[in-house]
């Protein structure tokens, strides 16, 4: 994406209405095999209705090469048998299948749109499910926590009587044995809530580090001059936010004697005078991505080592203040114009090199000289967490699991 000198507005994507067949396997970007259209809930077998038990706890306490296993209830709550089934797993980009069973297509999905990296799987399950009964998997489904492994999520669902595999069994997954489901003996616990679609939620403890990087420009009265600020996830982990809001918000002080007369996309006015409030993209931001934010500042009155300051700040969701990030060395930087020593540029538009900021868990860091510092001050951020992101995916849309775990993207709307 490029610099845009209009100020424009970004407003969380509102997700889109599918059904239960079309949320489970064409929105995580299924392309390897036949997938149930928007008429799929229709066309599903009379008399039956599959629905899983919402008694899954999330799995915690698990760090990247570890292993999980997954396991899940479901039930026949129709009146008739359930046939032709077919169980979809869409797993987050930080997750790998430990099994590859030979009733299952498996397929890495690229990031599209504004979604990240998924890992898919669809299995044809060759079995009548009876009503009443309730069934689980012959075993858990196992998971393999990556290096990037942070918050991770496997979202299921099943469904009858579809289409996804007309000719039968279609052993593409792999020469594990056939992932089968069995009946349960003990009885339903009174009071159980069912559900047409799963999520478990996968908390791995790993780290992510969020850095932003500023830079250093001259130039002479009545030039403009391009500064950038960076902001980068170095990793080892991806990180995604739990709402649809951006999983990185920080503010931009505009160094004092400039004018804004560029500014990059994403970022916009401040409620503090003479700040900008930049965010990432998407609700994610993979390891080892960055993104530039150029903004074009006309020296009005050359003020030597005029600066700006660059901070994160307290976002408008639950990780808005960072947890998974341990290095707060690098939370903060400056913009800094015609730093003092080295005498007002008289050829026009220069920049060189970033400078990182103080260490963020203390008192905000580095100070603003002569120039106006970044809104919120980083001792709102909180100290506890893991994990980090990566940025861009690019396109338009994101279309959502019906469980909610795919991540959601903010889509910047020209005004």
């Amino acid at each position: 994406m490029t610099s845009a000198s209009k100020t424009t507005s970004h407003r969380p994507q509102r997700p889109l209405r599918l059904t239960a067949a079309a949320v489970a396997a064409a929105a995580v970007g299924w392309s390897l095999v036949a997938v149930p259209g928007a008429g799929a809930a229709e066309q599903a077998e009379p008399g039956a209705e599959l629905v899983f038990e919402q008694t899954v706890e999330p799995v915690e306490g698990v760090r990247p090469g570890d292993s999980a296993g997954v396991s899940f209830a479901v039930k026949n709550k129709g009146d008739a048998p359930a046939t032709r089934v077919v169980l979809y797993l869409g797993g987050s980009q930080g997750l790998e299948y430990a099994k590859k069973y030979s009733n299952c297509v498996y397929e890495e999905a690229p990031a599209q749109d504004e979604g990240p990296a998924r890992t898919n799987a669809v299995c044809d399950i060759e079995q009548t499910l009876e009503p009443g009964v309730v069934y689980e998997p012959g075993e858990p489904i196992g998971l393999k926590l990556l290096d990037r492994a942070l918050y991770e999520r496997l979202d299921v669902n099943i469904l009858a009587g579809v289409n996804t595999f007309p000719d039968g069994t279609q052993h593409g997954g792999g020469a594990d044995p056939v992932l089968k489901l069995v009946a349960r003996t003990t009885p339903e616990a009174p009071g159980t809530v069912h559900g047409g679609e799963l999520g478990v939620d996968i908390t791995a403890e790993n780290t992510a580090d969020f850095a932003l990087t500023g830079s250093k420009v001259r130039g002479a009265a009545g030039r403009t001059v391009e500064a950038k600020v960076t902001f980068a996830n170095k990793g080892p982990a991806w990180a995604r936010n739990d709402v649809y809001g951006p999983i990185g918000v920080f503010d931009v002080g505009i160094p004092e004697g400039t004018k804004v007369t560029g500014v990059p996309e994403f970022c916009e006015p401040a409620e503090t005078a003479a700040t900008y409030r930049c965010t990432t993209p998407y609700n994610y931001a993979d390891e080892d991505s960055e993104r530039a934010y150029v903004f074009g500042l006309r020296i009005e009155k050359v003020v030597a080592g005029a600066t700006g300051r660059v901070a994160f700040v307290k976002g408008d969701n639950r990780w808005g203040t960072l947890p998974f990030d341990k290095n707060r060395t690098n939370n903060t930087a400056e913009i800094v114009v015609n730093e003092s020593g080295g005498g007002a540029s008289s050829g026009g538009t220069t920049s060189g090199g970033t400078t990182g900021g103080a260490s963020g868990g203390t008192d905000g860091a580095a100070s603003s000289t002569g120039g106006t510092g970044a809104g919120t001050q980083l001792d709102e951020l909180a100290e506890t967490g893991t994990t980090d992101g990566t940025l861009l995916a690019g396109g338009a849309a994101v279309v959502l699991l019906a469980a909610g775990g795919a991540a959601v993207a903010i889509r910047r709307r020209t005004s």
